[in-house]
């Protein structure tokens, strides 16, 4: 039996509560919140800019990810800032644990999937796509019951354009609505107003530009608003500004989406 057997889930969230509470009090630069209506709390060691993007992992508070989260090395991640935070609830969810990770703390994340592995989770990203490679950005899973989302906002602040509101893309992650793609270059070419034809916010379509933070190569989505005078206009969820004149013919936009992924999830 696991350490989850019988009742001791509550025991394990309440250690893990005492335990960041402790580091917080310890390391006054941690940012420590807890919310006992709610049964959550939360541990940040940055706050960053207005918006905030970047990427989160979600997963159930399992035996494995309550080992991760005990580990020496993961607590000096987050003394030192490797990753911008964690949220823990007590109630078991497909989040009930998340790792907050910023594009610029983007070697946290690299450095999260090592301790991962050293407890046993077997990292290995499986993506939904479809027949002409384009693939799903909703829920990206990486291990059993662990998926990655792209953020738009860690804030929950951006409201325009529309496509860049964050609770889009936790709803998407949440329910499957909107259905949120990456595109390839070649499918964006010979059917870019199709894209853009939708009007019911049922999808929201991108294309990936790769950024290179010291050496790891990040896909970045860029949301496909509109099109005007055949060039593009376009939201990067990293830099947080519109595109006004992008061409389809661009090298920025990446023909290979599902292998980018691939590389930089696993």
């Amino acid at each position: 039996m696991g350490i989850f057997g019988g009742n001791n889930k509550s025991i394990y969230y309440e250690h893990l509560l005492n335990l960041y509470a402790y580091l917080s009090r310890m390391y006054h630069h941690l940012s420590y919140k807890y919310k006992k209506e709610y049964e959550v709390f939360q541990v940040m060691t940055r706050y960053g800019p207005h918006p905030w993007p970047g990427i989160k992992v979600h997963t159930p508070l399992s035996d494995k990810i309550y080992n991760v989260l005990i580990d020496q090395r993961f607590q000096d991640m987050i003394i030192n800032g490797r990753i911008d935070g964690i949220k823990i609830y007590k109630d078991h969810s497909h989040k009930q644990v998340t790792f907050y990770i910023s594009f610029h703390s983007i070697a946290g994340y690299k450095e999260l999937l090592t301790i991962f592995r050293a407890n046993k989770i077997d990292v290995k990203p499986e993506l939904h796509h479809d027949n002409n490679g384009n693939v799903l950005l909703n829920r990206m899973y990486i291990a059993k019951d662990i998926f990655v989302r792209y953020s738009t906002d860690f804030y929950g602040e951006k409201e325009d354009p529309p496509q860049a509101n964050d609770s889009k893309w936790r709803s998407a992650a949440d329910s499957g609505h909107p259905q949120i793609w990456a595109v390839s270059r070649k499918y964006l070419q010979n059917h870019l107003y199709n894209l853009l034809n939708y009007k019911d916010n049922s999808h929201i379509y991108t294309f990936l530009s790769l950024a290179d933070f010291s050496g790891i190569i990040v896909p970045i989505p860029n949301i496909i608003l509109s099109l005007s005078s055949n060039k593009l206009i376009t939201y990067n969820i990293y830099e947080g500004e519109k595109t006004n004149d992008l061409s389809t013919e661009a090298n920025i936009i990446s023909d290979h989406p599902e292998e980018r992924l691939k590389a930089f999830l696993g």
